[in-house]
């Protein structure tokens, strides 16, 4: 399966255990593990930019 060209490939590494736990979570919520992490980094970002809006940064 390819991937979309608004989109780019990249490589984390993981500890084994949490990798193992983000796939149980994935698991869990019918969905790959791929879109659970950049779900997660999504709402990281927008927090963090709320943030930074609030304090002046």
């Amino acid at each position: 399966m390819g991937i979309s060209a608004k989109k780019t490939r990249t490589t984390i590494t993981l500890e084994k255990e949490f990798k193992e736990h983000l796939q149980q979570l994935a698991d869990e919520e019918n969905r790959s593990m791929n879109n659970l992490i950049e779900t997660a980094l999504k709402k990281y970002v927008t927090e963090h930019e709320e943030e930074s809006k609030k304090s002046g940064n």
